[in-house]
């Protein structure tokens, strides 16, 4: 176990948009508005997929197979490239928040649901390599478990490696944060919607709380 805090940074909807429904859901531009899906079907394919492809290392290519065979559509290579390229994007504060946590002096982790291949996209996008500390990725992919998994879940598993108590967890959905306080963490709620607003880790008084 590491014996300094540590802050650990959920990705989806807080560094990086949540990629499979900025890609399937977007109002107007999102895959199931583009074929003219009823979004609620789309999503429950999403869903579905989700929680397969976010447990275990998986293929990008088999991931949209897989959606194809769910809706019962040809989803090209091309289309999915020009899905990426128009809707995917980082959050316009995550180097700011970045930079100023690493200004704190505490080592900067990751705690994420996320799948191999959108996570290495997001990873580049946001050259988390400068920021986050290698044995401070706790990602549902690498893991088998994601946040909310019954028994050990992700953040079981991070407070085993870090000193819980004294480390924070950013996070956008109540229901994590609620179990990241279960493991020990103090926590705070963060997410893109919320942009603009630097969360209260880059204050002094947050570490003599």
């Amino acid at each position: 176990m590491t014996q300094s805090p540590v802050i650990l940074f959920d990705v989806g909807n807080v560094l990086f948009c949540d990629p499979w429904e900025t890609l399937l859901l977007t109002p107007g531009s999102g895959l199931a508005d583009r074929r003219g899906i009823d979004r609620h079907i789309v999503a429950k394919a999403g869903r579905r997929l989700w929680s397969e492809f976010s447990t275990a290392e998986s293929s990008e290519d088999q991931y949209w197979r897989d959606l194809e065979r769910e809706l019962g559509i040809r989803i090209p290579a091309d289309e999915v490239r020009e899905l990426e390229e128009d809707l995917l994007f980082a959050n316009p504060d995550a180097a700011l928040m970045l930079g100023i946590a690493q200004g704190s002096g505490l080592p900067l982790g990751i705690a994420s649901n996320n799948t191999s291949f959108w996570f290495a996209k997001q990873w580049k996008a946001l050259e988390l390599e400068r920021y986050i500390e290698a044995g401070l990725v706790f990602v549902s992919h690498r893991l088998g478990v994601e946040k909310n998994s019954p028994g050990k879940g992700l953040f079981e598993i991070a407070a085993e490696a870090v000193p819980a108590g004294e480390s924070l967890v950013i996070d956008d959905q109540r229901g994590n944060l609620h179990r990241a306080e279960q493991a020990g963490f103090r926590v705070e709620q963060y997410s893109l919607e919320g942009a603009g607003r630097v969360p209260s880790f880059a204050s002094v008084e947050w570490r003599m709380r």
